[in-house]
């Protein structure tokens, strides 16, 4: 540390040396002698500040400063030709322990070592529990629970592994997709459009989600002509989710002549997630419900004049079980539509099927995949 520091009419110059130790150059923290530290120190107190510049520095941390998610750059210290493999889930270990309770800042870099490597570490993103919206500094103190996702320019020779591992709930059967072997061509660009808004949240651990207030997306809408593959998509995404196995019903089939029966046959799809979610709360499975030809039973409300107001009350039953006051966290509903025009207004609102992806034709590549995958 550098600078003037005083109390009162005394001051100190400080100057910067070695540390007694290598290891302590990895701790993040500045060290002086018992002699000096008395300089630092207020009166009847025990806080100390320092005066930098014109400038005094007295920080007390906040309640409730806890970080929830810490985001991380890695660089090497030493920068060369060489790679180097580096494990999220023992580095995340080892960055809580060693900086537990210190505050970390956007911006701030700090020196660690790691498997006899020395490697710098550029914090760009602190998130505080519950202030994941702040527009204040992002700072927060580490925790045992602080959730670290690691960065690594592709210039720098880093390669993170076990990164979905350190964040994953395990949500996915399998690490890496290959829409090919999955049947399906040309529809890259809307896989990666339904997985960055529909699960990106899913990824992280749920003490992490909870404490920065995210809320799962519960439904998906996939619309578009006929035969571009909405139905074959929604199947796949139900077989590559580790939860149970999807549900797939079909929309005129929860149509039921006797009276009441339609909605029970909605409130029985939901009733096995329900149970789960009861008994093992924020560990239950996810729940995923295909719904082909949803537009059959979900019209906008009052446009049927049929005498009953079944499909009234189909539209009320979802929308309680998707967003009602006693709504569920571990469902995924897909619903699938050639007349998206058709739907009620507010099946689509935030909350309900708030990811609308449209599956049109496919482009020249999309074709020369689908012909791919038909001679294999």
């Amino acid at each position: 540390m550098a600078g003037r520091t005083g109390y009162g009419s005394a001051s100190t110059t400080m100057i910067v040396t070695n540390a007694p130790g290598k290891d302590l150059a990895y701790t993040n923290l500045a060290y002086c002698s018992p002699s000096d530290l008395r300089s630092f120190s207020v009166s009847g107190s025990k806080l100390a500040f320092a005066l930098v510049g014109d400038a005094f520095v007295l920080y007390i941390p906040p309640d409730d400063f806890n970080l929830a998610l810490l985001t991380v750059e890695l660089e090497f210290v030493k920068k060369g030709a060489k790679e180097e493999q580096v494990d999220a889930v023992l580095l995340a270990q080892q960055i809580r322990k060693r900086f537990i309770n210190q505050v970390m800042t956007t911006g701030q870099r700090l020196m660690l070592e790691y498997h006899g490597n020395g490697f710098i570490l550029t914090v760009n993103q602190a998130v505080v529990e519950g202030k994941e919206k702040s527009n204040s500094i992002e700072r927060g103190v580490i925790s045992t629970e602080t959730y670290i996702v690691f960065e690594a320019p592709k210039s720098s020779g880093i390669k993170i592994v076990n990164q979905r591992e350190a964040a994953s709930s395990n949500i996915f059967r399998q690490k890496e997709f290959n829409l090919e072997t999955l049947g399906i061509g040309g529809l890259s660009a809307e896989f990666a459009d339904i997985f960055r808004r529909a699960f990106a949240s899913r990824v992280f651990p749920p003490h992490v989600t909870n404490k920065l207030g995210i809320k799962h997306v519960k439904g998906m809408l996939l619309y578009g002509p006929p035969g571009t593959g909405k139905t074959l998509m929604a199947r796949q995404i139900g077989k590559m989710l580790n939860g149970k196995e999807p549900k797939v019903v079909n929309g005129p089939e929860v149509l039921s002549k006797f009276v009441g029966e339609t909605e029970k046959n909605v409130r029985d799809l939901f009733a096995d997630a329900e149970q789960d979610q009861r008994t093992r709360g924020d560990q239950s499975d996810l729940h995923v419900i295909i719904f082909d030809e949803i537009d059959a039973i979900c019209k906008s409300r009052g446009s049927t004049r049929d005498g009953t107001g079944v499909h009234d009350s189909i539209v009320n039953q979802l929308l309680t079980k998707i967003d009602g006051v006693e709504s569920l966290n571990n469902v995924l509903l897909i619903g699938m539509t050639n007349r998206k025009d058709l739907l009620d207004e507010a099946l689509l609102r935030p909350g309900r099927l708030e990811v609308q992806v449209e599956i049109s034709l496919p482009d020249e590549n999309g074709r020369f995949q689908i012909l791919q995958n038909s001679y294999k």
